[in-house]
């Protein structure tokens, strides 16, 4: 049904009665289901609540979010900063005691409260291996009674490998808006239960009608909350059960993954019976860029929004809301500021690749855009970083059980947070910060060339991000790219191979960074050594006889963002797609600067003749920093990860010519200046290593996308 045609038709009085509050009882609700948003008691009657929410996981760095480490200080902290930007925050499962303590003291003290979605997590491994959702209801229906005891305050949880325990005594009731339960829930455990011949639910509390046998399960469980908070507290709630657009009702045609749109979770097929006051509602979880059929479908892409631009979200949006009874809220939204990228969206609002400022100005957009569909709000995924995630076109490359230890920046996954956390004490890149502990090298040749293309000084060091490396060249320099191309070689595997760009040399080199100014400069890998070959090279036509024995020489560093598609409504070819992730940006990488660039790699400052930069890890073959582990030697290897005990750098420098190669000189080499030596034609390379460490220690901070909705939302 059209909801917002029928609420037009009844009005919204008579609609009360179709979000489930048209009992008497509903005038003792704090909270409810109004005809499109929450409605919140006050005085003697009921005023809308939009939802400008943050989801906070349970993670932090160097910890998995099962460890429940979060500690009641930093909890106090993030709900302080939380509460200057949002109304609500939203829990994906039950957190320690510390944070409903923290939550409780908040409120206590706030002008206004902070009020809380709290989830009930359902375990994926577990639901994946039972297939039939029935084989899990008895775990989770006791997870579902243990979340309605937590926000009372009213429970001791005993410790459980992979959840909070302790003792709950903070009731957080008063300001629950509602209860979110459950997970973006996998088609085949959907398709396999729906096997399963339907007999309809018809409970106290919730009902089904034309309910496929997994909305079936799904009403029954949510039974048990609503059952559960009456019989123990005599209360109730709003109640909604998570979704996402795999899952939608609406059929996507221009959908290209048969798995994107085999199953179909249809919020309408249950209700609320007169005794559930509260209301349900529909909650999804929406962004721009997938499942593809987003970007294919032409009613999406040519949508017009309120600024009078084309928007495949908000067109996306108004086909949801229009597709339900219930109100829609928007449960998770949001962009990351990552390194890298892993989707593409047709309006440019992709799954990674943007600045910390860009960020926030497309998360503030997209909330536009979902109050404009009249949803009852969206909640902002997500407040911190989280480390332990990983991202599809990545996640073969890093070690699983290592990843809360170290900073991938290159993933999409980690970097949706508005908090980071910052490495301790690491020198900024912007020309001011403080190299003393760094390894400095410097030439072992007494003699110069011009000052122009001299190396004085190479320091090295690391932090869980990656490595860094600063560059000092003659007193009397100026960079001048006209007139000089930097290289930087870093080695892992201990082969020497020739250099490219027609240096004339070689070196124990894995890796080239070349320097030739901020059009022109990239990170190399040599072919045998290329980790996007060995997991993408077929679907990639790549020459993979060349890059196994190394005669392609060094190649671009390439991610992949598309394993290629048929569009099934129109046929359209989409061909596999990646992005030369390599290429290098120039900017200025201090939080601190007026002109910072969160997605700085390259530093040039001019006054001191020197230039600075980071390497991520990953794009190092990296796998793990914090324990020195490495993708393997051998192309036969692929992605399997090796220890190792220290990685090898050198730099030099060379006069380019027209198109960017080196000049030929008259040496031995076309090298002009190296460090830390040369022997004959081969480039000599220092050893760096550094100490393994279990607990990264960081630093937090707001990052300019957190300013920016500051600002928007707070003028609001």
């Amino acid at each position: 049904m059209d909801r917002r045609h029928f609420l037009a038709t009844v009005g919204a009085t008579a609609a009360v009665g179709t979000a489930g509050c048209g009992s008497s009882d509903s005038d003792e609700m704090p909270f409810r289901v109004g005809d499109a948003t929450f409605e919140r008691r006050q005085g003697g009657g009921y005023e809308s609540v939009s939802v400008r929410g943050v989801n906070l996981g349970m993670a932090k760095p160097g910890r998995f979010p099962g460890e429940a480490a979060i500690t009641r200080k930093e909890y106090q902290r993030w709900l302080g900063a939380i509460g200057e930007i949002a109304s609500t925050i939203r829990t994906y499962t039950i957190h320690p005691p510390a944070f409903y303590r923290a939550l409780a003291a908040y409120n206590d003290d706030a002008d206004e409260p902070l009020l809380l979605l709290q989830g009930t997590w359902v375990p994926t491994a577990e639901l994946l291996e039972a297939g039939d959702a029935t084989a899990v209801s008895e775990t989770v229906d006791e997870e579902l009674r243990r979340t309605v005891d937590v926000i009372h305050g009213e429970t001791t949880l005993e410790e459980r490998p992979g959840h909070a325990a302790g003792q709950y005594d903070a009731d957080v009731s008063d300001s629950t808006l509602g209860f979110l339960f459950g997970i973006e829930w996998p088609p085949e455990v959907v398709t396999e239960t729906n096997e399963r011949a339907g007999k309809g639910f018809d409970g106290t509390y919730l009902r089904t009608d034309g309910a496929a046998p997994f909305e079936e399960w799904l009403a029954g469980r949510m039974e048990t909350l609503v059952s559960h908070e009456m019989d123990a507290y005599d209360q109730q709630r709003p109640l909604s059960f998570v979704n996402w657009v795999t899952a939608d009702p609406l059929d996507h045609p221009y959908e290209p993954f048969v798995n994107e749109d085999t199953v179909s979770i249809d919020p309408d097929t249950i209700s609320p019976t007169p005794e559930f006051t509260a209301g349900m509602l529909a909650s999804y979880h929406v962004y721009p860029y997938y499942p593809d059929a987003l970007n294919e479908t032409p009613e999406y892409v040519e949508y017009t929004d309120h600024r009078g631009e084309p928007n495949n979200y908000a067109g996306y949006l108004n086909d949801l809301v229009d597709a339900t009874e219930h109100p829609v809220l928007v449960a998770e939204f949001g962009v990351p500021s990552s390194r890298g990228i892993a989707h593409k969206n047709v309006h440019g609002r992709h799954q990674g690749r943007h600045t910390e400022q860009e960020q926030g100005e497309i998360v503030a957009a997209m909330f536009e855009d979902i109050e404009h569909a009249d949803t009852a709000g969206g909640i902002l995924f997500s407040w911190q970083n989280e480390w332990f995630k990983r991202t599809w076109n990545l996640a073969s490359r890093s070690v699983p059980g290592r990843r809360p230890h170290w900073s991938n920046v290159e993933t999409p996954e980690q970097r949706f947070g508005l908090l980071a956390f910052d490495p301790v004490e690491r020198p900024p890149l912007d020309g001011s910060g403080d190299w003393s502990d760094a390894r400095t090298v410097q030439p072992a040749d007494t003699s110069r060339p011009a000052a122009s293309k001299t190396l004085t000084k190479l320091a090295i060091t690391h932090d869980f991000e990656g490595l860094r490396y600063r560059l000092s060249l003659g007193d009397s320099a100026s960079v001048d790219w006209q007139d000089i191309t930097v290289m930087l070689t870093v080695g892992l595997t201990g082969r020497t191979t020739a250099l490219p760009l027609g240096v004339g040399a070689d070196a124990q080199a894995d890796f080239v960074v070349h320097l030739a100014g901020p059009e022109n400069s990239r990170l190399l890998v040599d072919s045998r050594y290329d980790a996007f070959a060995r997991e993408f090279g077929g679907v990639a036509d790549l020459p993979l006889d060349s890059y196994r024995d190394g005669s392609a020489g060094f190649v671009p560093v390439r991610e992949t963002i598309n394993r290629g598609y048929t569009v099934p409504a129109n046929g359209k070819e989409v061909p596999f797609d990646a992005v030369e992730t390599g290429i290098l940006r120039y900017g200025n990488g201090n939080p601190a600067a007026s002109d910072y660039d969160s997605l700085t790699d390259v530093h040039v400052d001019r006054s001191q003749n020197v230039i600075e930069g980071r390497l991520p890890w990953i794009l190092l073959n990296v796998a793990d920093p914090s324990t020195k582990q490495r993708l393997a030697t051998e192309w036969e290897a692929g992605l399997d990860a090796v220890p190792f005990d220290s990685l090898t750098v050198s730099a030099l420098t060379f006069e380019p010519d027209d198109d960017g190669r080196a000049v030929t000189s008259e040496g031995a080499t076309n090298v002009t200046h190296q460090i830390p030596g040369l022997n004959g034609s081969t480039v000599q390379s220092v050893d760096y290593s550094w100490e393994s460490w279990n607990r990264p220690e960081y630093q937090e901070r707001y990052k300019q996308s957190y300013d920016v909705l500051r600002e928007h939302w707070n003028s609001q």
